[in-house]
């Protein structure tokens, strides 16, 4: 009887240390199939860097500009936005009359405007501009947004997961940068 007991003790423990593995297993599968966290996670806490092309013609001049953007969420509804780059200014027959080099970082406080379209309204409350970045206020009226050299202005942004690792940033006439990231591990 005793020897009996002692086996379903043993039998009983064996059978619990058994499915305690498989039930913790078991539940942190189903918790990394059923968390929406990687969703939700996006574009917020993911910095990245793109590239942004930007053309524009008025009247008999043209302009075009050439930069790398670095965007990041930061803590407290606000954005970096890092840009560098150069800017040229073109006459009617392509000659270039100005060269003008940009580097700068805007801070912006943001509002979450629709999660259905991930639209975002982005007021510029700091812009950080380099001793080198030369830019003046007629070619960057000519090439970039206002909210980029216009402290206290409000842009509308939208901002699109386009794959796993790829944010497309539109303004409301078209796209303008498709920011790649790189999560960390």
């Amino acid at each position: 009887m005793t020897s009996n007991k002692k086996n379903m003790f043993y039998s009983r423990k064996t059978i619990l240390l058994t499915l305690l593995p498989a039930t913790a297993l078991l539940l942190f599968i189903l918790y990394e199939i059923l968390s929406p966290a990687d969703q939700n996670a996006f574009p917020v806490n993911i910095p990245c860097r793109g590239n942004m092309i930007v053309e524009a013609r008025y009247d008999n001049q043209r302009a075009k500009m050439v930069s790398t953007l670095y965007f990041s969420f930061l803590d407290g509804n606000k954005i970096l936005v890092s840009l560098s780059g150069t800017g040229y200014l073109y006459d009617k027959d392509g000659n270039l009359i100005a060269r003008k080099t940009l580097l700068r970082n805007i801070y912006y406080h943001y509002v979450h405007e629709s999660k259905s379209t991930n639209t975002y309204s982005l007021t510029s409350r700091q812009i950080n501009i380099d001793s080198v970045d030369d830019m003046d206020w007629g070619i960057s009226s000519l090439l970039l947004m206002n909210s980029f050299f216009l402290s206290g202005h409000t842009d509308t942004l939208v901002l699109k997961k386009y794959d796993d690792n790829t944010l497309l940033i539109e303004s409301n006439q078209s796209p303008f940068a498709l920011c790649v990231f790189k999560k960390s591990f």
